[in-house]
């Protein structure tokens, strides 16, 4: 039985296998329809830009070609884990990544949404997945159905500190940090929300989250991508804007429009000043001068790495960007995961 760890996170799902193999993808589903033209055309990749599947004899595009659907979604639902985008994100992050039929799972849920919803989303994702058919993608031509034996829920932000303090062989990144009592504070910037967690380190090592240090605010890369289409809509006369070009104006800074350049340099610039301020502000409204006293301070997800010069000023330049942080809490489940199954496997053959 393989071990693998989901971050099914608003903007991107983030996947790692106990193998080794690991894999991001848009967290997008949308309707799917017959792409036959396309094969015509040129051919159909089965690459990571062309996941078309059926589920539930439901055709859906997933991740970045479901930017060709004409009803895609991403699921901000509060209860997001019992949707069926969810299931459908789920099941494909777990066939790309093995080719295991029984698999154990880690993943994770905000840390506002932890305590109320984590047994209820572990009993959900447990069991016989329904069978998907893979039209076209990496998996192309192959029926499929997984069996999810163990699932472990674990609490974002606060996994992605294993990530930072323990490296893949199991050794600190940071002796320093690991002295008991020492107080370890986590920025994670998602698509939707950040995370925020201190913890104090224990004796032995591990750590024990401080609840009224941590939590959730509903400030995210979703921000940027909302003052973009504003300011398209702005500059358009009240035209709308995708996904697709949302993501080329984030590398571009411009985009054509009727053969014109639209220069979106300065709105980015302000945008995520005022988005970092606003992380900042609510950060140091809970954590006050506590902050000052923090031994590390680490910054992670997909929007530490966009945000970081932007919210570096405001905590002294003291931040500590994770490696990889856009896989800081599926490496964290992992771990976590693969280390729990160890000890209930100890105390079986013991």
């Amino acid at each position: 039985m393989e071990h693998v760890a989901v971050d099914l996170g608003y903007g991107f799902v983030k996947t790692i296998s106990s193998s080794g193999k690991r894999i991001v993808f848009p967290a997008l589903v949308g309707k799917g329809y017959d792409r036959s033209i396309t094969s015509v055309l040129g051919g159909t990749p089965n690459d990571m830009k062309s996941i078309y599947i059926d589920y539930l004899d439901q055709d859906y595009f997933v991740g970045e070609l479901a930017t060709e659907s004409r009803s895609v979604s991403r699921i901000f639902e509060r209860e997001r884990f019992s949707h069926l985008y969810t299931q459908i994100l789920l099941n494909t992050a777990i066939q790309l990544v093995t080719e295991k039929e029984n698999v154990a799972i880690s993943t994770g849920l905000p840390l506002d949404f932890y305590q109320s919803q984590a047994k209820e989303f572990r009993k959900t994702i447990l069991g016989i997945q329904p069978e998907m058919k893979w039209h076209t993608g990496p998996r192309a031509g192959k029926n499929r159905r997984i069996n999810i034996n163990q699932a472990m829920i674990f609490p974002q932000g606060a996994s992605a500190i294993f990530s930072a303090l323990i490296n893949h062989e199991g050794k600190y990144n940071y002796p320093y940090l690991m002295g008991e009592n020492s107080l370890i504070a986590l920025i994670d910037i998602g698509f939707r929300t950040t995370d925020y967690v201190v913890v104090e380190m224990q004796e032995n090592g591990s750590f024990v989250p401080i609840a009224k240090l941590s939590g959730t605010v509903d400030e995210g890369t979703v921000n940027l991508h909302r003052d973009i289409r504003q300011a398209f809509k702005a500059k358009t006369g009240g035209a709308d804007l995708n996904e697709f070009y949302i993501n080329r104006i984030l590398v571009n800074e411009i985009l054509r429009y009727k053969g014109d350049h639209i220069d979106f340099s300065e709105l980015i610039h302000a945008s995520k000043q005022s988005i970092a301020t606003n992380i900042a502000d609510r950060l140091k409204a809970v954590w006050a001068e506590e902050s000052d006293l923090f031994d590390g301070l680490f910054l992670a997800g997909g929007g530490g790495e966009l945000f970081e010069p932007y919210i570096q000023p405001h905590f002294e330049n003291r931040l500590k960007l994770i490696t990889e942080c856009q896989f800081a809490n599926s490496i964290g489940y992992l771990r976590l995961g693969k280390a729990i199954s160890q000890q209930h496997q100890k105390k079986k053959s013991g």
